[in-house]
């Protein structure tokens, strides 16, 4: 009884794991998406793409603008 669950706990931890870590995955997705749609929305040609960039540039830490910064 004893083996069969020292193999049992490691598999469930590894399995939550990975559904964590695409639950994470997802979320990020979807507010980029979100954010590049609402870009898209506002800037038009090639001023998206500097948009964009100054985006990706300004989240590279992980700190976004604040709403009364744009």
């Amino acid at each position: 009884m004893r083996a069969a669950l020292d193999g049992f706990w490691p598999g469930l931890l590894q399995k939550a794991a990975v559904v964590v870590l695409v639950l994470m995955l997802s979320t990020i997705a979807h507010k980029g998406y979100g954010d590049i749609s609402a870009l898209s929305a506002r800037h038009s040609g090639q001023e998206f793409w500097v948009a964009l960039t100054r985006y990706f540039i300004g989240n590279l830490a992980g700190g976004g603008k604040a709403k009364q910064d744009e």
